[in-house]
């Protein structure tokens, strides 16, 4: 009869807020316990709003509340207080053109997104038919779409950004 020997490599010590890898994951100990971290633990503290605001303390109950969250994680009530505060200090011009101006980039690059998905799908040329049986469509040549779409966003890029830019030589 064979002896077998098995010994065990004594567990590694860990400590409050330590984070470290074990196989495919990430884990950490918060409050004395040990969890996983995912990559989408950034995004659930973005999307999943608090029972309180972080800032104030006041319960978010409101739907209001729900909206200002995802926009500037805090709640409605203290929105208000950052843009009244904003007024007092005379930068309220500033702030709306800052607003302003970011909204329409993201406008843009909504758009761009938007024109090169479309213009992704056109090189396939391939449609599913209702009966599941895979039609080949000749379409216009992938060249002349894309010489379309780069020109159509240079010209958006144009107002976007002459518009970014007068409104700053406004306050100048």
């Amino acid at each position: 009869m064979k002896k077998f020997e098995v010994t065990r490599n004594k567990p590694t010590e860990r400590k409050e807020g330590d984070v470290w890898m074990e196989g495919d994951k990430t884990w950490t100990i918060k409050n004395g316990i040990k969890r996983t971290y995912t990559k989408m633990d950034d995004a659930r503290k973005k999307v999943f709003m608090p029972l309180s605001c972080p800032d104030c303390g006041n319960a978010m109950k409101s739907h209001w509340d729900k909206k200002f969250w995802i926009i500037n994680q805090t709640c409605f009530d203290c929105h208000i207080w950052q843009e009244h505060e904003i007024r007092t200090m005379g930068k309220w011009n500033e702030y709306e053109k800052a607003k302003v101006s970011a909204n329409a980039k993201a406008f843009l690059k909504d758009v761009k997104d938007g024109l090169k998905d479309y213009s992704e799908q056109s090189m396939e040329n391939q449609h599913v038919t209702e009966n599941g049986g895979i039609e080949k469509w000749q379409g216009p040549d992938q060249k002349i779409i894309e010489q379309y779409i780069d020109k159509e966003i240079k010209q958006l890029e144009l107002i976007v950004n002459n518009y970014t830019a007068k409104d700053c030589k406004k306050d100048s």
